[in-house]
């Protein structure tokens, strides 16, 4: 049996979305993946400003180079659907 919360996700797969849990944390990403237990943000990373590394006393340290710099946008987070408390949709701009 699908539950609210299930069926409201497989409505906004691929959009943009906030969560709240039972244990008062909050996330924010795209929904990647439902299955019958879990969903699966994929949330944006925001380690990098301007597609560099934040700290620029590394850019020669670790062999980054001004254009060049191997990052992850998004992290995979699975939530199970009952720690889910809220679930609403969020603007995202380019």
């Amino acid at each position: 049996m699908e539950t609210n919360y299930q069926s409201l996700a497989w409505n906004n797969v691929n959009k943009y979305v906030g969560m709240t849990t039972n244990d008062g944390q909050t996330h924010d990403g795209f929904i990647a993946h439902i299955d019958q237990d879990y969903v699966t943000l994929a949330i944006p990373s925001n380690e990098m400003m301007n597609g560099m590394p934040a700290n620029a006393s590394t850019y020669r340290q670790f062999g980054y180079y001004p254009g060049f710099y191997p990052r992850r946008r998004f992290y995979p987070r699975r939530i199970p659907f009952g720690a889910i408390t809220a679930l609403y949709l969020l603007p995202f701009f380019i």
